[in-house]
């Protein structure tokens, strides 16, 4: 009588913790790739394809999402194991009635037997739904916002990188006005005026360099951060990629919005809420869900034409470019015969980085575009529906 209580009180537990299930999926642990990945991500660079498995890995809230995720199942995988073994015992036990005769004791034995399988069963049910559900809705949601969130981290720390070359490159080129300006004094050929501006502008260049220098540092500690390095870590950052044309001239607008309607995880939300209750509850989540595939379709619609604009914009950045390597073909050359001095060659070499800091923007602006489509295909939301996925 103690047993079958036991296993009475279990089955209750079993259906509350079934209707409980956890809220979490699991995320991706290092173990999952391969040797030759996993040398690569434990490596000090940082590359940009790389940020989706460091994110999952190691970034803390996807760490602490992991650890909630394991203790909550391991509850339930412990009681399906425990209780498909208990079940095993009892049909030897029932087995055993039976060869001696107990019919009885038999069908006693059967009996909860059958509830213990049961139990087991629905606690595999319930660790199949969780880790199912959460990957669509919960986990990988989160994943692929902080996924998103670190690229436009590392999009913004490369701009800054060259930006703190172009002023790296002013600070040279102020120096070498200054002391040109300094040695003109010397000659008569400049006032004490003269050389104060020149001293200003240097020192202008010099507070530039580091306002730049200060800021990148800032977010390279949060990029660290965020993929589970220490903040002030001496990791290199790897580029980001190029934009790609062709995959960009494939993309088919109509066919893409509809798998954005499918895959969005506010939709998806909605989608699971059923149809149960009152009508004004049936009224109230058929209108949700309407708006909010309406504004899905909007924000691709507004995300394609971007994207279509940033490719004439990169164009025109690309033309610009092209001019730049050839002007500065031409002022390597000048400078090499001695047919420009210094300053005026650091001049156009400023020129020069800035053009290619331009490219450089144009590029990245068009691969964030190109991603940004990408996403709210896959079901994050953004642009006009910035609030939804967030659930």
């Amino acid at each position: 009588m103690r047993r079958n209580r036991l296993y009475a009180c279990c089955l209750g537990l079993a259906a509350a913790m079934a209707i409980s299930s956890p809220a979490a999926a699991l995320a991706a642990s290092l173990s999952d790739y391969d040797e030759a990945t996993q040398e690569k991500l434990l490596d000090n660079t940082l590359e940009y394809g790389e940020i989706r498995a460091l994110v999952s890995i190691y970034n803390p809230s996807m760490k602490q999402a992991q650890l909630t995720m394991d203790d909550s199942l391991a509850v339930y995988r412990n009681g399906m194991t425990e209780y498909k073994d208990r079940a095993a015992e009892l049909r030897r036990e029932a087995d055993k009635a039976e060869d001696e005769g107990d019919l009885q004791t038999y069908m006693t034995y059967e009996m909860n037997a059958a509830i213990l399988v049961q139990i087991a069963n629905q606690y595999k049910d319930v660790i199949e739904q969780s880790e199912r559900m959460s990957t669509q809705r919960s986990i990988v949601s989160a994943e692929d916002m902080l996924t998103r969130g670190v690229q436009q981290m590392v999009q913004g720390y490369v701009q800054l990188d060259q930006g703190c070359k172009v002023a790296a490159k002013a600070v040279e080129m102020a120096e070498a006005a200054y002391n040109s300006t300094v040695t003109q004094q010397s000659l008569g050929m400049a006032t004490e005026a003269d050389v104060k501006s020149a001293a200003n502008s240097l020192e202008s260049a010099k507070a530039s360099l580091k306002a730049a220098e200060d800021n990148r540092a800032s977010l390279r500690s949060s990029i660290c951060l965020m993929t589970g390095w220490n903040y002030d870590a001496d990791i290199e950052i790897g580029a980001v990629p190029v934009p790609d044309l062709d995959a960009i001239a494939a993309l088919d607008l109509a066919a893409d919005t509809e798998k954005a309607v499918n895959n969005n995880y506010e939709l998806i939300s909605i989608r699971h809420q059923g149809r149960a209750g009152s009508t004004v509850k049936q009224d109230m989540r058929d209108r949700n869900l309407s708006d909010a595939e309406t504004a899905v379709r909007i924000s691709m619609e507004s995300l394609y034409e971007t994207l279509r604009q940033q490719v004439i914009t990169w164009e025109g950045a690309d033309a610009s470019w092209q001019a730049a390597k050839k002007d500065r073909a031409a002022l390597d050359q000048k400078y090499q015969l001695g047919m420009i001095g210094r300053l005026e060659y650091l001049q156009g070499e400023l020129a020069y980085l800035q053009a290619e800091s331009a490219k450089l923007s144009a590029d990245i602006s068009l691969q964030k575009a190109y991603e940004d489509y990408l996403w709210q295909v896959k079901g994050v939301s953004v642009g006009g529906t910035q609030n939804s996925g967030q659930n």
